[in-house]
């Protein structure tokens, strides 16, 4: 019974260990770009934190700006933003990043964070 008990254990410890090592690892510096709808010209540019759990999508900027983006229905990039409206991944960058289409602006994430890369 001591054993069952301890392996027990064992395994809920690895598991937890397990899944915050997993969380984590899917949480990047990025470098993100804000362009207002219909605008060529970005408001904003700067180091973000980019996150991707279980198909849901967090990006935070450096002023503090958070979007929070839940995946809708079966067709992948279809999302929801934080206050119910419409959002979409599109490609366009490659592997250079992602751009994310939300009802007021875009968000250009790149995965390489020149020229903001701190030493």
């Amino acid at each position: 019974m001591k054993f069952a008990n301890l392996f027990l254990a064992i395994a809920v410890v690895s598991a937890f260990f397990g899944f915050v090592t997993t969380v984590k690892a899917d949480t990047i510096k990025a470098r993100c770009d804000v362009y207002p709808k219909g605008e060529d010209r970005a408001t904003s540019s700067g180091l973000c934190t980019f996150s991707q759990r279980q198909g849901a999508v967090s990006i935070q900027l450096e002023n503090g700006q958070c979007y929070d983006l839940l995946p809708v229905g079966d067709r992948l990039g279809n999302y929801q933003d934080q206050n119910g409206r419409p959002a979409y991944r599109q490609a366009g960058l490659s592997d250079n990043g992602q751009i994310y289409r939300l009802a007021n602006e875009s968000i250009y994430v790149y995965w390489d964070t020149e020229p903001y890369r701190q030493n």
